[in-house]
């Protein structure tokens, strides 16, 4: 029992920049032994790009190279039997900044709790611009953040967008 809890902590993707360059390092580390995966990858929206990733040791390493705006990057990858591995179904986001250079993991759950603490703020009618901080970088995000179209994540997405202009506009007026 041990092993496999050693295995699902260990299964998933981190992202790394390479040494001297803005390019980025997938590493996946798959839940089942298999020679190769495909890689699916965004920088925003709708828009996916893939890759066959054939397996050294235990790890499967790509390097993509970043256009040049880059706020976030998403993921999922495929097994050959069909299987997909998308992070339970919210992917695998990455909020990747060139200068100074950073990498932090995301999710839409985190983008809601940082909705909520704006809302505090503007129950509280304190620090209001404090919540306008925080309402500008999630909408900024959400323009952003990679989506499969008509997935559960998307719906997600929209009522975050939703939330967050009507947040706005009460803060407007």
């Amino acid at each position: 029992m041990n092993f496999l809890l050693a295995v699902t902590l260990f299964t998933g993707m981190d992202l790394y920049f390479l040494k001297d360059t803005t390019d980025l390092l997938v590493r996946v580390l798959p839940d089942s032994q298999v020679r190769q995966i495909k890689l699916f990858y965004s920088f925003s929206g709708y828009n996916w790009d893939s890759l066959m990733v054939k397996g050294k040791d235990k790890f499967f390493d790509v390097v993509i190279t970043p256009p040049e705006i880059l706020d976030i990057v998403g993921f999922y990858f495929a097994y050959n039997n069909g299987k997909i591995d998308d992070n339970g179904g919210a992917l695998y986001l990455f909020e990747v900044k060139k200068s100074p250079k950073m990498i932090m993991t995301f999710s839409l759950q985190d983008l809601e709790k940082i909705l909520e603490q704006a809302n505090k703020k503007i129950i509280s009618d304190q620090y209001i611009d404090e919540a306008l901080t925080l309402l500008d970088y999630v909408k900024s995000t959400l323009a952003f953040v990679p989506i499969i179209k008509n997935a559960p994540s998307e719906l997600e997405r929209n009522t975050l967008q939703i939330e967050t202009d009507s947040l706005i506009k009460q803060l407007n007026r």
